[in-house]
């Protein structure tokens, strides 16, 4: 498999700070998934869920042709969060089903080695994380890099991770050991322990993972080798729902990235898919030839233009 994505699945019910509610949207790292299907069509998503997944799930993947096997159901039924947006954009979820189940689900769901092993091989070229530090697939990183030592590793850092101090130190070993990571605004600053969006890009150009750091409607960064390649967001004027849009970016960069395109060129792709993503609520919904044709072709008119912008760096 050329692309896996590693992550969450579980099902929202949206409260937007205006007090609009929108249920049963499919969530977690699906919108990964989307990233990587706008541009390539060879992915395979290996996460956990319930028995009831293809109730859920079932019409998205048929519609666009994603294959079950990566799918492990462990649960009688798949999570099914709360998803509060705050104000500022930040959000807070939690179990419709409880706190004993969202207990059952966080200890049992948990992305293991052996669920991505099988599916990679020497010619695997990206793998995309959604993992707290906490996690035991840290432990097990260097068997997957054994088996694919070529893949590109990106992880979606986890908001949990960042708000959470006594992990800060576990967080960095972890950005030791993957080739990119993603981070948006909120994170960047509780985690560098920082006041502004400039100081923050200093901090990750510091730190020196290469990064692609999100920075809200305004757009995102590529950071890499000392320098930090800019792209606006796109298309707000038809901007439904943000919900995914992080991990739809993410997603998007593993792709650029791993295909050896320029940074900005990369970042481009990201926010492109993140603004297809954000036209509806919920993952969008089909991915077609003449859609993908659309995304690659402004995504390369985009390059030249922002390219001759940003011309006085290399």
């Amino acid at each position: 498999m050329t692309y896996l994505i590693a992550g969450c699945t579980h099902i929202n019910d949206l409260v937007y700070a205006d007090g609009r509610t929108i249920t049963a949207q499919l969530g977690g790292s699906i919108y990964a998934v989307n990233g990587i299907k706008t541009y390539y069509d060879d992915l395979l998503f290996v996460t956990t869920a319930g028995s009831d997944f293809d109730a859920y799930f079932g019409d998205y993947y048929r519609t666009n042709q994603l294959s079950t096997s990566g799918v492990h159901q462990v649960l009688p039924h798949t999570q099914y969060n709360m998803l509060a947006y705050q104000p500022d954009g930040r959000w807070r979820e939690h179990s419709k089903y409880g706190a004993e189940f969202e207990a059952q689900w966080a200890a049992t769901t948990l992305i293991q080695a052996t669920h991505i092993l099988p599916f990679i091989n020497s010619t695997t070229q990206g793998i995309y994380l959604e993992s707290s530090v906490t996690e035991p697939i840290w432990a097990d990183l260097d068997a997957i890099y054994a088996t694919t030592p070529h893949a590109t590793v990106m992880w979606e850092v986890a908001t949990s991770d960042v708000e959470t101090p006594a992990r800060h130190a576990a967080l960095t070993a972890c950005l030791s050991q993957v080739d990119i990571y993603s981070i948006n605004l909120p994170e960047a600053l509780a985690y560098f322990g920082v006041a502004s969006e400039a100081d923050a890009l200093a901090a990750i150009i510091a730190q020196g993972t290469t990064c692609l750091f999100r920075v809200g409607t305004k757009g995102a960064y590529m950071v890499t080798d000392g320098h930090a390649w800019f792209a606006p967001s796109y298309d707000l004027e038809y901007s439904v729902d943000p919900t995914g849009c992080g991990n739809c970016a993410t997603g998007a960069a593993l792709y650029g990235m791993a295909e050896g395109l320029h940074p900005l060129h990369t970042v481009i792709l990201a926010n492109l898919a993140a603004a297809l993503n954000a036209r509806q609520y919920g993952p969008y919904p089909a991915y077609t030839t003449t859609i993908r044709a659309a995304q690659l072709h402004r995504a390369e008119g985009e390059f030249v233009r922002l390219r001759q912008e940003q011309s006085d760096v290399a």
